[in-house]
């Protein structure tokens, strides 16, 4: 009998142990359900994406002519956008990402600047309802310090003749 009592006790304790392991469990399961729910639709400042963020140099609005020198037919194009970093090129085929090529910027009132640069990224699969500007970004790489300060130079008297910060 004492043994009987003494099971009975021991089975009554651990049915009671598991039922609170399976209530704190459950409660936790639908808190963390429940909190997930009740986050705001969208993204989270935490997971956006800024380009501006990713950006060093502070983009100026422009539209200057421009060829691409590598190209068979010397391709005209135009700058919509540009930094000391890169720029936007308008361009009805834009290059294959990772291409480096020689661009010939026109510079208002100053001599032509020709910078090495390299494509980052191209609109070129877009569909064309989508597209504004058919184009490429791209960086401007290994440019000796000259040509930077020209580059720089320019943007600065663009800056002052009223062409927009993007």
């Amino acid at each position: 009998m004492e043994n009987s009592f003494l099971l009975n006790s021991i089975g009554i304790g651990g049915a009671f142990f598991v039922g609170l392991l399976l209530f704190w469990f459950m409660r936790s399961y639908l808190k963390k359900r429940l909190a997930s729910d009740q986050s705001p639709q969208g993204y989270t400042p935490s997971t956006q994406i800024s380009w501006k963020e990713k950006r060093r140099h502070p983009r100026i609005a422009v539209s200057w002519e421009a060829s691409i020198e590598n190209s068979p037919s010397g391709a005209s194009v135009q700058l919509r956008d540009i930094s000391l970093g890169g720029a936007f090129v308008v361009c009805a085929k834009p290059l294959d990402l990772n291409d480096k090529f020689e661009i010939g910027i026109h510079l208002p009132e100053q001599e032509r600047l020709l910078l090495n640069a390299e494509v980052v990224w191209s609109n070129m699969n877009v569909p064309e309802e989508k597209v504004v500007n058919r184009g490429m970004g791209i960086r401007f790489i290994d440019n000796d310090e000259s040509h930077r300060r020209k580059l720089n130079d320019a943007l600065s008297a663009a800056l002052e003749d009223g062409a927009g910060d993007i």
